[in-house]
Protein backbone atom coordinates (compact mmCIF):
# COMPACT_ATOMS: atom_id res chain seq x y z
CA UNK A 1 0.00 0.00 0.00
CA UNK A 2 2.36 2.53 -1.50
CA UNK A 3 1.30 6.37 -0.21
CA UNK A 4 -0.82 5.30 2.96
CA UNK A 5 1.98 4.71 4.99
CA UNK A 6 2.89 8.49 5.54
CA UNK A 7 -0.94 9.62 6.12
CA UNK A 8 -1.52 9.53 9.84
CA UNK A 9 -5.20 9.07 11.01
CA UNK A 10 -7.30 12.07 11.66
CA UNK A 11 -9.40 12.19 14.93
CA UNK A 12 -12.70 14.27 14.30
CA UNK A 13 -14.83 14.65 17.34
CA UNK A 14 -18.40 13.80 16.93
CA UNK A 15 -21.84 15.11 19.05
CA UNK A 16 -25.14 13.80 19.56
CA UNK A 17 -27.42 16.27 20.76
CA UNK A 18 -31.01 16.02 21.66
CA UNK A 19 -33.81 18.38 22.83
CA UNK A 20 -37.61 17.71 22.63
CA UNK A 21 -37.60 14.30 20.85
CA UNK A 22 -35.47 15.69 18.16
CA UNK A 23 -31.57 15.68 17.31
CA UNK A 24 -29.58 18.04 16.07
CA UNK A 25 -27.48 17.24 12.90
CA UNK A 26 -25.73 19.38 9.71
CA UNK A 27 -27.46 19.59 6.73
CA UNK A 28 -24.91 19.07 3.41
CA UNK A 29 -24.81 18.79 0.03
CA UNK A 30 -22.61 16.84 -2.05
CA UNK A 31 -21.89 15.50 -5.59
CA UNK A 32 -24.35 12.28 -4.27
CA UNK A 33 -26.79 14.94 -2.95
CA UNK A 34 -28.11 16.41 -0.21
CA UNK A 35 -27.05 13.96 3.33
CA UNK A 36 -27.23 14.57 7.11
CA UNK A 37 -24.29 14.19 9.49
CA UNK A 38 -23.66 14.54 13.00
CA UNK A 39 -21.97 18.06 13.80
CA UNK A 40 -18.38 17.84 14.77
CA UNK A 41 -15.38 17.72 13.19
CA UNK A 42 -11.19 17.38 13.43
CA UNK A 43 -9.33 17.59 16.39
CA UNK A 44 -6.79 19.83 17.12
CA UNK A 45 -3.07 19.05 17.71
CA UNK A 46 -3.15 19.41 21.80
CA UNK A 47 -6.42 19.81 22.32
CA UNK A 48 -8.68 17.46 24.00
CA UNK A 49 -11.66 15.35 22.25
CA UNK A 50 -14.44 17.04 24.73
CA UNK A 51 -12.69 20.23 23.91
CA UNK A 52 -12.55 19.80 19.66
CA UNK A 53 -16.72 18.70 19.90
CA UNK A 54 -17.23 22.02 22.21
CA UNK A 55 -15.58 23.77 19.26
CA UNK A 56 -16.69 22.30 16.47
CA UNK A 57 -20.65 22.33 17.41
CA UNK A 58 -19.96 26.40 18.62
CA UNK A 59 -18.48 26.96 15.07
CA UNK A 60 -20.72 24.97 12.68
CA UNK A 61 -23.89 25.61 14.51
CA UNK A 62 -23.40 28.08 17.18
CA UNK A 63 -24.61 26.02 19.95
CA UNK A 64 -22.63 25.45 22.85
CA UNK A 65 -23.08 22.21 24.27
CA UNK A 66 -21.83 19.67 27.05
CA UNK A 67 -20.46 16.53 26.70
CA UNK A 68 -21.67 13.84 28.49
CA UNK A 69 -20.10 10.70 27.44
CA UNK A 70 -17.98 9.15 24.78
CA UNK A 71 -21.05 6.65 23.25
CA UNK A 72 -19.34 5.44 20.39
CA UNK A 73 -15.94 5.10 17.87
CA UNK A 74 -15.83 4.13 14.51
CA UNK A 75 -12.84 3.86 12.12
CA UNK A 76 -13.40 4.70 8.17
CA UNK A 77 -10.07 4.62 5.54
CA UNK A 78 -10.72 5.77 2.01
CA UNK A 79 -8.11 4.40 -0.21
CA UNK A 80 -6.96 6.85 -2.95
CA UNK A 81 -7.96 9.64 -2.05
CA UNK A 82 -4.90 12.80 -2.44
CA UNK A 83 -6.70 14.79 0.36
CA UNK A 84 -4.90 13.66 3.33
CA UNK A 85 -8.28 12.74 4.94
CA UNK A 86 -8.20 8.97 3.77
CA UNK A 87 -8.51 7.77 7.76
CA UNK A 88 -10.44 9.38 10.01
CA UNK A 89 -11.43 8.09 13.85
CA UNK A 90 -14.30 9.27 15.10
CA UNK A 91 -14.92 9.86 18.76
CA UNK A 92 -19.02 10.14 18.90
CA UNK A 93 -20.11 12.16 22.04
CA UNK A 94 -23.52 12.72 23.97
CA UNK A 95 -24.36 16.28 24.64
CA UNK A 96 -26.60 18.35 26.05
CA UNK A 97 -27.42 21.37 25.16
CA UNK A 98 -25.86 24.53 27.71
CA UNK A 99 -27.25 27.05 29.06
CA UNK A 100 -26.47 29.82 27.01
CA UNK A 101 -27.82 31.65 24.05
CA UNK A 102 -27.32 30.18 20.97
CA UNK A 103 -24.74 32.59 18.82
CA UNK A 104 -24.40 32.62 14.66
CA UNK A 105 -22.23 29.75 13.16
CA UNK A 106 -18.70 31.13 12.24
CA UNK A 107 -17.05 28.30 10.24
CA UNK A 108 -19.46 25.50 8.42
CA UNK A 109 -18.05 22.05 7.01
CA UNK A 110 -17.14 22.28 3.22
CA UNK A 111 -20.15 20.67 2.14
CA UNK A 112 -22.23 21.89 4.84
CA UNK A 113 -25.33 24.20 3.96
CA UNK A 114 -27.20 24.39 6.99
CA UNK A 115 -28.45 22.45 10.23
CA UNK A 116 -31.70 21.20 11.32
CA UNK A 117 -33.34 19.60 13.96
CA UNK A 118 -34.70 16.33 13.08
CA UNK A 119 -37.05 14.21 14.71
CA UNK A 120 -35.78 11.42 16.73
CA UNK A 121 -37.88 8.96 15.23
CA UNK A 122 -37.45 10.43 11.52
CA UNK A 123 -33.32 10.17 11.40
CA UNK A 124 -33.49 6.36 10.52
CA UNK A 125 -35.39 7.55 7.05
CA UNK A 126 -32.91 10.32 6.31
CA UNK A 127 -29.80 9.89 4.57
CA UNK A 128 -27.52 10.30 7.91
CA UNK A 129 -23.94 9.48 6.97
CA UNK A 130 -21.86 7.54 7.98
CA UNK A 131 -24.14 4.88 7.52
CA UNK A 132 -22.49 2.85 10.95
CA UNK A 133 -23.34 6.04 12.34
CA UNK A 134 -26.75 6.19 11.65
CA UNK A 135 -27.43 2.14 12.06
CA UNK A 136 -26.21 2.15 15.31
CA UNK A 137 -27.93 5.37 16.92
CA UNK A 138 -30.01 3.96 19.21
CA UNK A 139 -27.31 1.94 21.00
CA UNK A 140 -24.92 5.22 20.72
CA UNK A 141 -28.08 6.92 22.64
CA UNK A 142 -29.39 4.50 25.22
CA UNK A 143 -26.19 2.49 26.07
CA UNK A 144 -24.29 2.89 29.58
CA UNK A 145 -20.82 3.21 28.14
CA UNK A 146 -19.06 3.41 25.01
CA UNK A 147 -19.41 1.03 22.15
CA UNK A 148 -17.13 0.57 19.33
CA UNK A 149 -19.41 0.95 16.00
CA UNK A 150 -16.33 -1.16 13.82
CA UNK A 151 -13.91 -0.35 10.92
CA UNK A 152 -14.79 0.27 7.31
CA UNK A 153 -12.36 0.55 4.10
CA UNK A 154 -13.39 1.80 0.90
CA UNK A 155 -11.57 0.82 -1.80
Amino acid sequence: MEGLSSLSARNSAKAIVLHGGKILVNRCVSRFGEYYALPGGGQHTGELLADAVRRELLEETGYSVVPLRLAGIYERVTEGRRDGNSHKIYFIFLCRLAEEPRKAPTETDRFQIGYDWVDLRQIQRRNLFPRAIRDNLAGLIRGNGTIFIGSEKDH
